[in-house]
């Protein structure tokens, strides 16, 4: 899409190399000067319709039909508690070896001596890595801005929270909690913009116990927080998250990765009814705009098109959209039982619509937990598991709901055809005090058996 920049800024270089190489200019370098620039008037006028459009197209179409995947609730508890639990033996081996010596690296040292250091050595690091991943799955950072963060930007910041007293009375309790047991730094994002990262108080008291044994570990001159025993850089942030997201369990660790986890916290934030003020908030904390925000971070189109414009489209198709005028597309409310016996019945002329015994036996609930009564035997004891009969009240029909029922579709009794639902339902409509105890179902049936007996 975008390569056509750097083939027209290669064409400049080729055009001022020609120009600093040779001195005057001959025919040779003034054709080869001709032809670039003739290259790069191709590149503005002919790439768009012919490259670009087409690279577009393709990219586009691909990612119609892509799955959104973003990491499963069970996986992200796993590797919380694999991070909870992998410091604690790393803590034991980390003091226990720096307890036993002095240096890390020495001249001589026999293989013991060296096998110990080297336990040592990756305790150091599975305690950084493990710091590292818990402040990822906290922040929802990208893996690259967290990776660079430097050792004086932790130790220079401060977590004084009596500096905003006034404050004291729009904070909750809870709030005032969280406010002194969370250490904010603020660190370089993308494009130079300031984010803030948050540490719980456990991962402080971890960091505390990392960096009072870091000088044994990690070169003086090394100026990152999270940097890699015996090394004057930093970890690398993706593979130490995927790392540890295989070594918990997940059912699907290549789901667990710094940018799936920001999109699980925008999408999933959604679910939240959220003020502007607090969305760009939000946006501000992941380091982006509130306008990314909405358009790039939102509910998978997959999900939010099958599961919500959808009860839209079956409230309009059923023709009942004005019952729902004023609430949100969250607030109706569909009942799929009924949907579905409707479009099993009134949608399709199969062989159940012509049977009206099928018809009643559909008509009759479904026997429950209720039916099946204890009762007395001989000795007044109670015998468990009888079923109770099941009585059924039956309402007759009325003779001015017979008139007008076979009146409106005598037609349909000529032809001996049933009824369809929205024409009983027409019916029930304008005949609503008359047939107020009959729903559409029952004057199907109605309509069905007297065609029936009429035959026989």
């Amino acid at each position: 899409m975008n390569i056509v920049t750097s083939l027209k800024q290669c064409c400049d270089i080729a055009i001022t190399f020609i120009y600093t190489k040779n001195k005057g200019t001959t025919l040779s370098t003034a054709e080869i000067e001709v032809d670039l620039k003739t290259l790069i008037r191709l590149f503005e006028t002919n790439w768009s319709c012919e490259i670009s459009s087409h690279a577009s197209y393709n990219l586009n179409l691909n990612k119609w039909n892509k799955v959104t995947i973003v990491p499963l609730a069970s996986d992200l508890r796993l590797l919380r508690n694999h991070l909870i639990d992998l410091p604690g033996e790393s803590l034991r081996v980390l003091i226990k070896g720096v307890e036993d010596m002095k240096y890390i690296i020495e001249d001589d040292i026999d293989h013991q001596q060296y096998q110990k250091k080297s336990d040592t050595i990756q305790a150091f690091n599975n305690l950084m890595e493990t710091i590292y991943c818990r402040v990822i799955l906290l922040n929802r950072k990208r893996s690259g801005e967290l990776q660079r963060m430097l050792l004086h930007t932790y130790l220079n910041t401060s977590n004084h929270t009596q500096k905003y007293e006034e404050f004291d009375n729009v904070v909750s309790l809870p709030e005032k909690i969280l406010l002194k047991s969370l250490k904010r730094v603020v660190i370089r994002g993308k494009r130079g913009k300031g984010v803030p990262v948050l540490f719980h108080s456990d991962i402080q008291d971890n960091i505390k116990k990392m960096l009072e044994v870091r000088h044994h570990f990690v070169p003086i001159n090394n100026p990152y927080l999270f940097a890699m025993a015996n090394s004057n850089s930093h970890l690398i942030g993706y593979k130490v998250l995927a790392k540890h997201a295989k070594l918990c369990g997940a059912q699907n660790p290549s789901s667990i990765t710094s940018t799936r986890l920001r999109k699980h916290l925008a999408t999933l934030s959604q679910l939240f009814n959220l003020s502007d003020g607090e969305i760009e908030q939000l946006a501000t904390f992941m380091g982006h705009t509130s306008g990314v925000h909405r358009t790039s971070y939102r509910l998978p189109d997959d999900v939010y098109q099958t599961a919500k414009i959808s009860k839209l489209l079956m409230v309009m198709e059923k023709g009942g959209a004005d019952q729902y005028k004023g609430k949100s597309i969250d607030e109706i409310n569909i009942d799929m039982e009924k949907n579905l016996l409707s479009d099993r019945d009134s949608d399709n002329d199969s062989d159940e619509d012509e049977n009206p015994i099928i018809r009643e036996l559909l008509d009759t609930s479904k026997p429950s937990a209720q039916d099946f009564v204890p009762t007395n035997n001989v000795d007044g004891k109670p015998v468990a598991g009888t079923k109770k009969k099941k009585t059924r009240k039956l309402v007759p029909w009325t003779d001015d709901q017979k008139k007008v029922t076979l009146n409106y579709f005598k037609d349909h009794i000529k032809t001996k055809k049933p009824p369809k639902r929205f024409e009983c339902e027409d019916l029930k409509t304008k005949y609503e005090k008359i047939l107020n105890n009959k729903d559409w179902l029952k004057i199907k049936v109605f309509v069905q058996n007297y065609y029936t007996k009429s035959r026989k």
